[in-house]
């Protein structure tokens, strides 16, 4: 989508007054006329500080949340702070998450609270304002919620909304993480956890709320994008050779990129793409007409004069039909490509050769 000439306006617009904010409470500040004691560079100091914290705990959230079911082991290997603030995050069987969040909540508000004593001046004086402008514009806080905003809350989760990874690996992640863990374990916001269990008996909520999987989860090509570009040189590769970046696939000279645009798309595809079909899904119309004319297919091929037709491995209708014939339980990547339940082995075998890789990675640190 382009940007249209309003858009530009209204850049400019929130640049202006944006601008006008801060030169508003520089001067407010150092005039005295915050609501909070002290020396204007002690204030100056304070208010820095409380922007920092508010937009890591703002850009953290964001950025847990999205990271929240990817493996750290995807991560690049020199973002170490970030692999560190993942584990630390997503650990204790990922009730760190909940823990976090309840921390975070409570130094948000507090945060906020001492930048409005920062950033609200009811003893500023502007002679040619009218009375009630002074008030809208001064008296309620208007330029501290504006730098609050711009700085503190929608800037680092527009960073961490796009560059999770990246938001997690700058300095002083982990220690507010642990910051917001370590209030949480003292028990002063626990009241939270006592006041939505209430919550829940009042309205009979049950303690989780079960979501059904929609017919269409094992269509998970929706969240993934792959893009195959020829590599400038002719050399076909020997097999498959992967980089450091997560998705970056080479194979026969091509470089397959494979950009996730849900990466819980594709992770819990993979995962559902191990598990075995069940025996509706398998004794099916779908699955047994497939079945049928496969057999037909078969039987044609065998007065065929194409030996190496006849010599070729065996496909999966053959080895669903033998599996069954067998009283074995048959995955869900071998099921009919339309079938709804089905999952593409593809995503099967990109998950089992990232197993593999951290397998071998794991065996090596150890060694």
């Amino acid at each position: 989508m382009g940007t249209s000439m309003f858009d530009y306006v209204r850049y400019v617009f929130a640049t202006v007054i944006t601008m006008i904010s801060i030169f508003l409470i520089v001067y407010a500040i150092a005039g005295g006329h915050a609501a909070l004691p002290g020396h204007p560079i002690m204030q100056y100091a304070l208010l820095v500080f409380d922007l920092t914290l508010l937009a890591y705990l703002e850009g953290l959230q964001v950025a847990i949340l999205a990271l929240e079911r990817v493996r750290y082991s995807t991560f690049p290997e020199h973002m170490k702070r970030a692999i560190a603030s993942h584990k630390l995050a997503t650990g204790n069987r990922g009730h760190n998450v909940q823990r976090f969040l309840v921390g975070r909540q409570f130094f948000v508000v507090f945060v906020v609270f001492l930048c409005a004593q920062l950033t609200t001046y009811a003893t500023l004086s502007v002679p040619w304002m009218p009375k009630i402008l002074f008030t809208i514009l001064i008296e309620t806080g208007l330029p501290g919620a504006l730098i609050v905003l711009a700085f503190g809350q929608l800037m680092p989760q527009l960073v961490a909304a796009t560059h999770p990874i990246t938001f997690m690996n700058l300095v002083g992640t982990w220690s507010v993480i642990q910051l917001c863990l370590c209030f949480e374990a003292v028990g002063v916001t626990h009241f939270s956890w006592v006041l939505s269990w209430t919550v829940k008996k009042m309205f009979n909520m049950g303690d989780k709320e079960k979501i059904k999987k929609s017919k269409k989860s094992g269509n998970v090509m929706k969240g993934i994008e792959l893009t195959t570009n020829p590599k400038s040189s002719g050399k076909a590769a020997k097999g498959p050779t992967y980089n450091k970046n997560e998705g970056n696939v080479e194979v026969g000279g091509l470089s397959m990129n494979v950009h996730i645009m849900d990466a819980d798309a594709l992770y819990s595809a993979t995962e559902d793409g191990l598990s075995l079909a069940k025996d509706n899904d398998v004794y099916s119309s779908t699955t047994m007409r497939w079945l049928q004319n496969d057999s037909i297919k078969s039987i044609a091929s065998a007065y065929s004069s194409d030996e190496a037709q006849k010599n070729a491995l065996p496909q999966p209708p053959t080895i669903v039909r033998h599996l069954v014939q067998n009283g074995q339980p048959v995955p869900r990547y071998l099921l009919p490509p339309y079938h709804p339940q089905h999952i593409p082995p593809h995503i099967v075998a990109y998950e089992l050769i990232r197993r593999e890789e951290n397998r071998k990675n794991r065996a090596c640190i150890k060694a």
